[in-house]
């Protein structure tokens, strides 16, 4: 799991062809590849369905949920670093 969401567009259609591909992206060593579609639950047809999907970024953070509130007071004043920061990165 990433912290990339996905998104489900809307049911594919099964009769219709794909269009011919003119222009394709490449993309860097480092991209995970992931499905173009998924199988999933449609409110619609009220069945399973092949559905597309597209990757979202996590959205700006506001600043002002409660974690975030909570942790600047905490943080403010003297006596350094109040919580674990994480260095352990993966190898």
């Amino acid at each position: 799991s990433s912290h990339f969401g996905s998104r489900v567009d809307g049911p594919v259609a099964r009769e219709a062809s794909p269009p011919p591909r003119l222009h394709i992206e490449r993309q860097p060593a480092s991209m995970v590849n992931i499905p173009k579609t998924r199988n999933t639950y449609c409110r619609k047809c009220k069945k399973h369905q092949p559905h597309k999907v597209s990757q979202y970024k996590t959205g700006k953070k506001t600043g002002k949920a409660q974690g975030d509130r909570r942790y600047e007071k905490k943080q403010k004043g003297f006596g350094g670093q109040t919580k674990p920061v994480f260095h352990k990165k993966a190898k």
